[in-house]
């Protein structure tokens, strides 16, 4: 009778793992393909060369952008990621 509660038990167990396995490819297949293919995008700021990205913000729909250099004073530049384009840039005067 002993025997037989080890089988149960080691059953048991290795359903349980298969059912925990399961969930987790599905999850993971299921988080892989809902990830937004956008963030390996290019994006064109139009901006001078050497301008490079001091900081940023997300907030809803809209990108702050803190850019320096390029020849020019440092300035936020405000990315719309709906029609994936530049609406304004703000200078920053020293």
């Amino acid at each position: 009778m002993d025997k037989l509660k080890l089988i149960k038990s080691i059953v048991f167990v290795l359903t349980l793992l298969l059912i925990i396995g399961s969930f987790s490819i599905i999850m993971l297949l299921f988080k892989k393909t809902s990830t937004p293919s956008a963030l390996n995008a290019k994006v064109n700021l139009e901006e001078p060369y050497g301008s490079y990205i001091k900081d940023f913000k997300i907030k809803d729909d809209y990108i702050y952008i803190l850019a320096s250099g390029g020849g020019k004073e440092d300035r936020i530049i405000i990315y719309n990621q709906s029609n994936s384009k530049p609406i304004s840039t703000i200078n920053i005067n020293k």
